[in-house]
């Protein structure tokens, strides 16, 4: 092995959820603050999931032990014990209970890849197909996908929508005002 095999400049300065942070800006800035993109710490699940409910799941809990097969494979490898979990939203001014998920993102203590887990509505947009969840390897991929995420019809439409109903939440707002004066 030689340190020729190695590149040492650093390509992906910024860390995916900098990276979408600084991306979200332009939603306020554009939407002259009616709607905000936000990214803060997740801790749900964030993929599809069983879940037992019922009298099932609390005979589980006093269930007897069982037998399960144990994989050596997942004792090697990556062991990452850290865990960068966000959700990606908008929010809506006046809208104090609203909320709008927009995706997942997930890694480790190495930045790339990131797991992006997107709204179905505009993953579909994004990639053309039914696919949700996505594996990306750059700062620039992750530009590439918010910038073509933010300026797809899908949520232009939707960005519309949340502004009309920020408005006409001020407008309800302000003849409240007026009839209580």
């Amino acid at each position: 092995m030689s340190s020729e095999l190695f590149t040492f400049e650093l390509v992906d300065k910024l860390k995916p959820e900098a990276v979408i942070r600084k991306c979200l800006e332009q939603i306020s800035d554009e939407t002259r603050g009616y709607v905000v993109g936000k990214i803060e710490a997740y801790t749900g699940p964030i993929v599809s999931y069983t879940k037992k409910v019922g009298i099932g799941a609390a005979l589980s809990s006093i269930q007897s032990s069982e037998t399960v097969e144990v994989n050596i494979q997942d004792k090697l490898g990556v062991q990452d014990e850290e865990q960068n979990r966000y959700e990606v939203y908008l929010s809506v001014k006046g809208l104090e209970h609203y909320k709008y998920r927009i995706m997942f993102v997930d890694y480790g203590t190495v930045s790339y890849p990131a797991r992006i887990v997107m709204n179905e509505e505009l993953a579909l947009e994004y990639w053309g197909q039914w696919k949700t969840s996505f594996d990306i390897h750059s700062m620039d991929s992750l530009e590439e996908m918010m910038e073509k995420i933010l300026h797809c019809g899908t949520m232009i439409r939707l960005l519309q929508s949340l502004i009309n109903e920020a408005l006409r939440k001020e407008v309800a707002d302000a003849e409240f005002m007026r009839e209580k004066n």
